[in-house]
């Protein structure tokens, strides 16, 4: 086999087919890895590299002597030094926008399971109190307050594509949208009819505040205690981005202290739980388990992006969801393709 295909993970995440590569004339390995070390021993003369949460600092792409791209399977992609890749001539590529109109779905879908309280009220038919004139519970300490979604506001923190997506769905609902992203042009926000406010205003004028940014280190812990005693009290935060955004002690005490209503969650700083979680003990939250991304059609598109990138390079062309745009001219310097 003329090029080498190296997917280097913590545990395999990402089924493949070693047919396909033998196609074009690649042979696929894969190499579970936890440290820098371990990446550089497995991958150092790798032309191709998949990963998925492993540390792709200077020190490993130094040592990279033959990669052309590194591909992370998800997308999320800071564990990647992209100023040293690209010094080196090495693109880096992702699934961009695979999973884009499932987690608007999935949004909408927590949206409303917060404003008609769907998780709270199925527990109690499910503990016997149906009857909201005899059992005084679900009509006294569930249901209030309640409002209808009409004339309610969304507000979006990011205004990429998921959010975009999300838009039409939430005007469908009769919902007045807003966004905070001070890097997308103000045109976006118009072609949309989207008014585009400061966080400030967004945390305090929303109804539902929903994350769909960009994961940056200067973004961990956007949402503290500070930001949530902006926010109204019958205000919900709704989560499928990541995890990181929010500092959960905060989170915890502004629910228990009554600084917003609720909270629905796709996604925690870490990738699973326990059932000690203090989060996990409130009746006025929602998690589900990192499944936002999930249908059949994006499951199939998250399989085959990294084949389908790897063959572009391998023909001559770049990345489709090239990270780095700024390579090229080092990537043309050092291997001399793809020139289209």
């Amino acid at each position: 086999m003329s090029f080498k295909v190296v997917m280097v993970v913590s545990n395999p995440v990402l089924p493949h087919s070693e047919e396909d590569y033998r196609k074009i004339d690649a042979k696929f390995v894969t190499q579970p890895c936890q440290t820098e070390d371990d990446i550089i021993a497995a991958a150092q003369d790798a032309d191709f590299v998949i990963t998925f949460k492993r540390p792709f600092t200077r020190k490993v792409i130094e040592k990279l002597n033959r990669c052309k791209m590194i591909y992370n399977i998800g997308t999320g992609y800071e564990a990647i030094d992209l100023v040293a890749a690209t010094e080196h001539g090495i693109c880096v590529s992702y699934p961009d926008g695979y999973c884009s109109e499932e987690v608007a779905e999935h949004t909408v879908a927590l949206i409303l399971a917060c404003a008609r309280k769907l998780l709270r009220l199925d527990g109690a038919v499910r503990a016997g109190k149906w009857d909201s004139y005899e059992k005084k519970e679900i009509r006294f300490k569930i249901l209030p307050p309640m409002f209808p979604l009409k004339g309610q506001t969304l507000g979006l923190i990011g205004f990429g594509r998921i959010s975009r997506r999300l838009v039409p769905k939430a005007k469908g609902l009769e919902l007045r949208v807003i966004a905070f992203d001070p890097y997308v042009p103000a045109s976006v926000f118009e072609e949309l009819a989207v008014e585009s406010v400061t966080f400030d205003y967004l945390l305090e004028n929303s109804d539902f505040v929903s994350i769909h940014a960009a994961f940056t280190p200067e973004a961990c812990h956007m949402l503290g205690i500070k930001q949530f005693k902006k926010m109204k009290p019958t205000a919900y935060l709704i989560n499928c981005a990541r995890g990181d955004f929010i500092d959960e002690k905060a989170l915890h005490a502004a629910l228990t202290q009554g600084y917003i209503a609720g909270a629905a969650l796709d996604v925690l700083q870490a990738e699973s739980v326990g059932l000690d979680h203090p989060l996990l003990k409130l009746e006025n939250v929602i998690i589900t388990p990192h499944a936002a991304y999930y249908s059949e059609q994006s499951i199939i598109k998250l399989r085959r992006r990294p084949y389908e990138e790897v063959a572009r390079v391998i023909n001559g062309e770049w990345p489709q969801w090239l990270i780095n745009t700024g390579v090229k001219e080092n990537f043309q310097s050092r291997w001399g393709k793809p020139s289209q």
